[in-house]
Parts: C-alpha cells; structure tokens; sequence
C-alpha cells in the first residue's frame, strides 16, 4: 500500500494574498488547527475569562436563548451552560469541530445543541435568540467586506427586539502596526509551525500564510487565510448604521498561552457589544 504523498507547498512566495483561497475558512478549522491555535482555543482560561466578560455585559437569564455563532468546537456554549444557561445553541461551518463540539456536550451531559451551518444563513426563525455571541476572533473572514455585513444583518434578524450582540475581534489598529511578518514556533514535540504574514494590497486584510512541519514525516500543510481589519472606531460605526443601540466598548480581551510564542491575531482583540432596540 502507497503512503499518501506530501502536501504541494509554493515554495517561496512574494505575493501571499494570491495565494489565498475565496472561502479559506473551509479548509483550516479542523483538528490541526487545534493544535496549531491549541494553546489559546483550547486554554480553558481563555474561555473562562472570555465568558466572564460576556456576563458581566449581558444580563442574561437562566433560560434566555443564547446563539453561539462560529461556535468551533463549543468552548464558550460549553461554558455558559456550566454556569447554568440552560437554552444555549452552537453554530459552525466546521463538520469537524462541530463533531467534536457534540461529542463533548454528549460526554459533560451539556444542554447545549450543536449545529453545522452556515453564519450568513442560520436556520433557525426571526428573533429566535435573546443574546448572539461571536467569540473567539470569529468575524472579518470574507474576501468581500459585504459578506462581513451579511453575517451582521443575519445577527440582527436572529436577535429579539431588546436582544444584545457581543463580538470579539483583533484589534485592527493594534495589528497593522504590530504584526510579526514570520514566525515559528514548536506545537508539540514532534511538529512546529512557521508563520508568514503581510497587509493585503488595499491594506484591509491581514493575510497569512501557515506552513506546519513534522519533523519525521516533513510538510504536513501548507495554507493561506486572510482576515479584515476593524478599528475600535471602525466595527461601532457599522453597528450604529445597521442600527444598534447602547453601544458599549469593553476594552481589551485577555488571552493567555502555555507556550506564549505567537499569538498572532489573537494577540489583542477588542470587545463590543450591542442592542436590537425594542
């Protein structure tokens, strides 16, 4: 039996964002990027503190309906319904993580209910929810910026007239001024990552390009993502124009690593919140 071949890598690039595919998003959230991000989204304090923010802002009820959308594989639903939220919903695009959200909610006896689907198209009713969340850096990955708002108009019409939004996301302003052009770094014993990162050619995007190794086996993938850049300023005054109310900045989301080698986009990420008015 033939060993499966190597991943085809480029070589080396000098134009990064050609190299990024329409919808990237389908390729990367898989069990590899839980290693390779591992030590953030899979850092149980993260989501701890992460959830701590979203309940201090939102005055939520046992029983409110609660979206967790881009949900991945369910850390923060997870938490919420281990401080007693007891109507909490996932969503992802991820078969993967979606599984493996299930699979957790199963063993934890979690009531939660998990979702594959799609964050511009929800299948679930007008004001069907009375808080939707988008954590963890879960926004900006459309190669249009109309595809960001259409993931917006869909928030607003799952929430309830008096729901709120919150949303974490990279500090756009931080990032452009701050990002790491390459890194490396070990994800385990075995593999490490090594990292290249540049502005789009309109400056909007960060685009990356990610090229994990074993040191055995040689190039295990080789990929390409891009994310939008929102400033502070920037994500409010979209809401406001989409017509949110008691817009409230947070400040700065802590993010902690075992490792602490490249957080990458994860590194300083704003916190924001809404009101679908009554």
């Amino acid at each position: 039996m033939q060993s499966a071949s190597p991943p085809r890598s480029p070589g080396p690039v000098v134009d990064l964002e050609a190299h990024v595919p329409q919808e990237w998003w389908r390729q990367v959230f898989n069990e590899l990027y839980l290693k390779t991000d591992g030590d953030v989204v899979e850092n149980h304090a993260n989501t701890i503190l992460d959830i701590d923010l979203v309940l201090r802002a939102l005055p939520l009820q046992p029983t409110d309906p609660i979206l967790d959308l881009c949900c991945g594989q369910g850390r923060h639903s997870l938490e919420l319904a281990a401080r007693g939220l007891r109507n909490v919903s996932g969503v992802d695009q991820s078969s993967c993580l979606i599984s493996m959200a299930q699979a957790r909610a199963l063993a934890l006896n979690a009531p939660v209910t998990f979702a594959q689907g799609d964050a511009q198209h929800v299948s679930y009713p007008d004001a069907s929810f009375r808080a939707v969340l988008m954590l963890g850096n879960s926004f900006g990955y459309f190669h249009d910026a109309d595809g960001d708002l259409m993931v917006l108009r869909e928030v607003w019409r799952l929430l309830q007239p008096g729901g709120r939004f919150a949303i974490d996301v990279s500090d756009g302003t931080w990032v452009r001024r701050n990002f790491e052009p390459r890194s490396w770094e070990w994800i385990d014993d075995q593999s490490f990552v090594c990292r290249e990162r540049s502005l789009s050619s309109d400056g909007t995007r960060i685009v990356c390009r990610e090229l994990v190794t074993d040191v055995q086996k040689g190039v295990v993938v080789d990929q390409f993502y891009a994310m939008r850049l929102y400033t502070r300023r920037g994500l409010i005054q979209i809401l406001k124009r989409m017509g949110f109310i008691e817009i409230q900045d947070l400040g700065q989301v802590p993010t902690h690593s075992e490792r602490n080698q490249d957080l990458g986009l994860m590194s300083q990420r704003m916190f924001i919140t809404g009101v679908r008015p009554a």
